[in-house]
Formats: structure tokens, C-alpha cells, sequence
């Protein structure tokens, strides 16, 4: 199922900007949306592996069952049951991460892993690029390419599920349901690994939890993580204080991110690659370019073929972004200053790209966009330092909830401001991104976190 985005010029006032929309992105983003929290529910009453296992192993079958379906119901059938199990690695992976660490290194491993993701970003249009243009009657196979593709995209998860029974639980999620014995082997194994010793060779022989302040407890959530977690704490303590001013500000910051990301940025092919194929003669901004005749099509029908030069530079900047982020992610600065600067130095990309007349430089800024992938780490490690390990599953899912509800208004308002009034489109998600860097500042800066069961000894 190839994705295809056009922008289809009438001419004005008929003017309008028009997305097909891929089926399986759409029914991918349905399901997260609508599933992500009680994913999270049941990771924090069941544990991390057990449900990251199963939904994990369900989405992977569900999607390799999806590329032999024999119509276009059945195919979305399975695509939509897919991606109800598929909210669950996309979101609870980050909490399981961050749990097997200690909290000195855990934000520092959840960047490296946003820069892991910004840059395994490129394979899904290498894979495709590989798969749907060859001819595969050549050797013998009377299959359509996209079948191939839509069951490449599913083999990651069940490879991911096939490492999941090997896996450990969270030690942190054994302690809070006080089984402590079970924690300590897991941190023995942990350090046996680190260390290339025997798992009877841990010193650590008894855990127990840390006398931390319970007025500092109840002021940040987090200090008591390691307690059992307690009948009447459901999920719905995350919409009473305090936890929820940090689930709606997270959540904000998530909805503007993604917003962006899958957004404006979403229509960035198509646009530079209408600004690139213009003549050398014009000038203008992004939004002049794109309104000259030669980019106005009086045919009903829509053009959806991008040049080879377009996808060229998309996949080449969209590495060097992805390293770029890799290497901003091992800087060591607070994840508040990173996020203020991402979303400041975004915005300003992001107005500029409106601004500017320089049809290069100001594609290569609205290629840029997609530096907003970095704030995705910083955002997932507060949401994990904000909330107790008894509501983390549950508020990881709903933070990034939000950010799949932002993708989906996103996508929409991007559209029709672009349709409607080009440049407004640019101004308005500069202003959006300018003001998650204000809100950011809202943030708790680095401070020591909490006591809690160290993952490995000192030697």
C-alpha cells in the first residue's frame, strides 16, 4: 500500500489541497489511539513482558495475516486489529526500558533510544523504495509487491516478540507487587551480563525499599514507586492532583510535537518537490511557488507521482537528521533545555520555511522539520520521572496518546490551512511550537531523583 500525497492546485477561489490518505497509517493510528491507555492498565497490573510479549506477537501475526487477505475489507480488518495490540510496544517499550536502568542513566538511554528511532526511521521508505518497484514475475512470483511490504513491516515485531521470552520483568514492577526475591534474581542476571560473572556472583544478597519523604512523595509522585501499589490507585489518579497538571502539560507538549511531526511535515515531499520542479525564473516564497501556473492543474485528476530527486533528498536529510538527533541526544544537557531549544529552533525553522525566497534554503528548513522527533526521548523520560512505577505503564500510553491525537489534527488542520491561506499554515504551527517551548519551561528540571533499587552493584 504505497503512500501517496498530492496537493491538487484549481484555480482559486476553487482552490484546494487535497491528502490520500494511506489505509493502513489511518487504521494504525485508530487503533493506538483508542487502546493505548488500558494497555498501559494492564502493564501496570500484570507486568511489562508478559503484555509487551503478547501484544507484541498479536500485531506482528495480524499483520503478516493482513498481506494475504483476499479484498480491501478483510485487509483493513486485519490492519485495525493489528494496530489495537500495536499501541502497546509503541508506547509501554519506553517504560521497560527505562525500569531495567538505574536512574543516573536512565534519560540518557531513553535519548540514545529516541536517536535509535529518529534514525530506523529511513528503513520504512528504503523498504519500500526495495519492494514495490521491482518485478517480481521476474523470478517467478505472480504476487502485488505491496503484500511483500505490508508482511516486512510486521516482521520486526515478531522478532521483537521472539526476544520478548527471553526477556526479564521490570524489578521495578516485581518490587511494587513486594516480590522482592524475584527483583533481586532479575538484578543478578542484569549483573552477571554487565559484568561476564556468574549470577550467583551478584554481592547484593536483600533489597529493600528506601525511607524517602512522603510530603516529597505526595508533592511529585514518584518518591514512593517502590511501594505496593494500593486498591483505590487506579488509573484515574492520574486526573487528580498531582498527577494531572504533569499528565496535561506532557500531554500538551506530546499533542504539539506530533502535531508538527505528523503534520505540516507530512506534506513536506510533495511540496518541495512542487518548489523544486518550478522554473528557475521564479521567485517567491514556498507558498508564491507553489501557486504559478505551472503548479495549477485544471484536470480533475490528480497527480501523485514525486520525482526521483524529491525522494532522494527526503531519505538523505532525513539520515542526516537522524544522526543529528543521535548526536544532540549524547550531549549532556537537561532534557528541559533540550526540549526548549528543539521546539524553539523548530519554530524558527518552521516560520522561516513561510518566510524565505530562497526555494533551496527554504526547502532544506521545511525538511528540518522533522528535527521535532528529538523532543519524543526528553518527553517519554519525564513522563517516566513524573508518575510512580504503579500508574507508569498507564501514563506513558496516555502522553503518547495525546501525540497520536495530534497527528491525526495535525494532518487535518495542515490541509486546510494550506488549502485556505498557505502562509498561515506556517505561521500557525510556528506559533504552536513557540508556545511548547514557553510551556516547557513549566517542566521540573534535573534534580536527585528518588531512592530506589539500584539495577546493578558498584565493584
Amino acid at each position: 500500500m504505497k503512500k501517496t500525497l498530492y496537493i491538487n492546485k484549481l484555480k482559486p477561489p476553487t482552490e484546494k489541497i487535497k491528502m490520500e490518505v494511506n489505509l493502513e497509517d489511518a487504521l494504525d493510528l485508530a487503533g493506538v489511539i483508542l487502546t493505548a491507555p488500558f494497555w498501559g492498565r494492564a502493564a501496570d497490573s500484570l507486568g511489562r513482558k508478559p503484555v509487551l510479549l503478547c501484544s507484541a506477537a498479536a500485531s506482528g501475526v495480524l499483520g503478516f495475516a493482513a498481506s494475504v487477505m483476499p479484498n480491501l475489507v478483510t485487509f483493513a480488518l486485519c490492519k485495525l486489529a493489528a494496530s489495537l495490540f500495536l499501541s502497546c510496544p509503541s508506547s509501554l517499550g519506553w517504560a521497560y526500558a527505562s525500569e531495567m536502568l538505574p536512574q543516573k542513566r536512565r534519560d540518557l538511554a531513553l535519548l540514545i533510544m529516541n536517536g535509535f528511532l529518529t534514525t530506523s526511521s529511513t528503513l520504512s521508505p528504503l523498504l519500500a523504495w526495495g519492494i514495490l518497484p521491482f518485478d517480481w514475475t521476474q523470478i517467478g512470483i505472480q504476487v502485488h509487491p505491496w503484500r511483500f511490504l505490508t508482511a516486512a513491516y510486521a516482521l520486526p515485531l515478531l522478532l521483537v516478540a521472539v526476544w520478548l521470552t527471553q526477556a526479564k520483568e521490570s524489578p521495578k514492577f516485581l518490587m511494587t507487587k513486594g516480590k522482592q526475591q524475584e527483583a533481586l534474581t532479575v538484578l543478578g542476571h542484569i549483573y552477571a551480563r554487565n559484568h561476564g560473572a556468574p549470577v550467583d556472583a551478584y554481592p547484593v544478597t536483600a533489597l529493600k525499599k528506601s525511607n524517602g519523604k512522603s510530603d516529597h512523595a505526595s508533592e511529585e509522585g514518584s518518591s514512593c514507586e517502590l511501594a505496593p501499589i494500593r486498591r483505590s490507585e487506579t488509573a484515574c489518579a492520574l486526573l487528580r492532583p498531582p498527577h494531572l497538571k504533569w499528565l496535561a502539560l506532557t500531554g500538551f507538549l506530546m499533542f504539539g510535537l506530533f502535531s508538527l511531526l505528523n503534520g505540516l511535515f507530512l506534506f513536506a515531499p510533495d511540496t518541495i518537490n512542487k518548489v523544486m520542479q518550478g522554473s528557475g525564473e521564479e521567485e517567491g516564497t514556498i507558498c508564491i511557488i507553489m501557486n504559478q501556473a505551472v503548479n495549477e492543474t485544471v484536470s480533475p485528476d490528480c497527480v501523485d507521482s514525486i520525482s526521483q530527486d524529491t525522494f532522494i533528498i527526503m531519505a538523505v536529510t532525513t539520515v542526516v537528521y537522524g544522526l543529528a538527533v543521535m548526536a544532540v541526544s549524547l550531549i549532556p544537557i537537561s532534557k528541559k533545555t533540550l526540549l526548549v531549544g528543539m521546539y524553539f529552533c523548530v519554530g524558527t525553522n518552521c516560520l522561516l520555511s513561510g518566510l524565505l525566497k530562497n526555494r533551496t534554503v527554504a526547502g532544506i528548513m521545511m525538511s528540518a522539520l522533522q528535527i521535532t522527533a528529538l523532543g519524543i526521548g526528553p518527553l517519554t523520560a519525564y513522563a517516566v520521572q513524573l508518575f510512580p512505577t504503579t500508574l507508569r505503564g498507564t501514563a506513558v500510553g496516555a502522553v503518547l496518546m495525546f501525540g497520536r491525537l495530534g497527528s491525526v489534527v495535525g494532518a487535518n488542520a495542515a490541509g486546510a490551512l494550506l488549502a485556505a491561506a498557505c502562509a498561515a499554515a506556517f505561521y500557525g504551527f510556528a506559533a504552536l511550537l513557540f508556545l511548547c517551548a514557553a510551556l516547557s519551561l513549566l517542566l521540573p528540571g534535573n534534580r536527585s531523583a528518588p531512592s530506589e533499587v539500584q539495577s546493578e552493584a558498584e565493584t
